[in-house]
């Protein structure tokens, strides 16, 4: 466990040193305060022209808000993060003192992705301040499904470390890691609208379609099957790169 931990160290300090993840953080605040505000104002405008207000925790979160517009646009923050995450590690040579020390690909990927969980939750913390102002100016806030909106995005966020850590494993060219990652979330984010017209089609599309399994989590209904998904997806590609490692090796 001490390895583990000092890898995360590592790589928290790498990652909060780069003005990459500072600036994924600081454009991901303002596109999730911008929206927030205006749907603060659309509520403002409809309680002055005298509309009674209802489910404010839809409009201003769940319904094509907040957390609708972050899964929307996750997947363009992800690859600009995990590019470097081993490509730098392969490039800078560091990759040959990591297999020589007593350190498991295991604790590697490990360490690494945890580091980046990490991160993640520093980038949504953004959306818990949100959630905390509006505790205070909004009435009857629903935190059961904000809560399931939280875990569903989180859950979505891992599955694309995941997978980006992975791509970053298979080449030292940083530019190559982020357009390979972007183009398998890419389609992965837009695979669930192909062939809706066929019912055989659309229940494959549908399982592929990653960030479609958040949607029911964002609206406030956390399913098994959705959460295991995610897990099995996260399970199954630091496998790949732990095996990556591993021939490596």
């Amino acid at each position: 466990m001490k390895a583990i931990f000092k890898i995360i160290r590592n790589e928290l300090k790498m990652l909060f040193s780069s003005p990459i993840a500072w600036l994924i953080l600081i454009i991901f605040a303002y596109q999730a305060g911008a929206e927030f505000c205006n749907g603060f104002e659309r509520q403002l405008r409809y309680m002055v022209q005298g509309y009674s207000l209802q489910k404010l925790t839809d409009s201003l979160f769940t319904s094509r808000s907040v957390f609708w517009q972050i899964q929307q646009n996750l997947y363009l923050y992800i690859p600009l993060l995990t590019m470097g995450i081993m490509s730098r590690e392969y490039n800078s040579g560091s990759i040959k003192l990591l297999y020589s020390s007593p350190i498991t690909n295991f604790q590697i990927i490990g360490g690494k992705f945890i580091a980046l969980m990490i991160y993640m939750l520093a980038l949504l913390s953004v959306v818990i301040l949100m959630i905390v102002y509006a505790s205070f100016t909004v009435k009857g806030l629903d935190f059961g499904a904000l809560g399931s909106g939280l875990l569903g995005l989180y859950l979505l966020a891992c599955a694309y470390c995941a997978i980006g850590l992975y791509m970053s494993t298979l080449t030292s060219y940083q530019v190559v890691a982020a357009v390979g990652t972007m183009a398998v979330l890419a389609a992965l984010n837009f695979i669930g609208g192909v062939g809706q017209e066929i019912e055989w089609v659309r229940s494959i599309t549908y399982w592929l379609s990653i960030s479609g399994r958040a949607s029911e989590m964002i609206t406030g209904l956390i399913c098994s099957e959705d959460v295991i998904y995610f897990i099995a997806v996260i399970t199954l590609f630091l496998t790949l790169s732990i095996m990556k490692l591993k021939y490596e090796r």
